[in-house]
């Protein structure tokens, strides 16, 4: 398997999303890599495993992907995109349908 190219600068941008929550440094920095992690691997076809805190405090675990096909097949509607809205948005495969959250409220990649 190649390794995943990660892009500095949005970790960066991903770190200050995050700082502006109230979160120290080096938290901010670990989730602002998460998220650029997660992204990539979606995006490259993988099936990820991971989790996050929904926002009544419910821990989720969720099964996604950004795969192309994926994506192109479940798209309809010409709505505003969740990442405008300060979120991460992917297919949930559990689900099959499209789900977000706010980025900052990722706790981790579980596989």
């Amino acid at each position: 398997m190649k390794a995943i190219q990660i892009s500095s600068s949005n970790v960066a941008r991903n770190t200050v999303k995050c700082l502006n929550h109230s979160m120290d440094v080096p938290t901010s920095l670990g989730k602002g890599f998460m998220l650029e992690t997660l992204k990539r691997r979606m995006m490259r076809g993988e099936v990820v495993k991971f989790c996050y805190q929904k926002l009544n405090g419910e821990i989720r675990y969720a099964v996604g992907t950004l795969q192309s096909d994926t994506v192109e097949a479940n798209t309809t509607g010409t709505g505003i995109p969740k990442r405008f809205c300060g979120m991460f948005a992917y297919l949930d495969l559990q689900k099959m349908q499209w789900r977000g959250f706010k980025e900052e409220r990722l706790i981790g990649i579980v596989d």
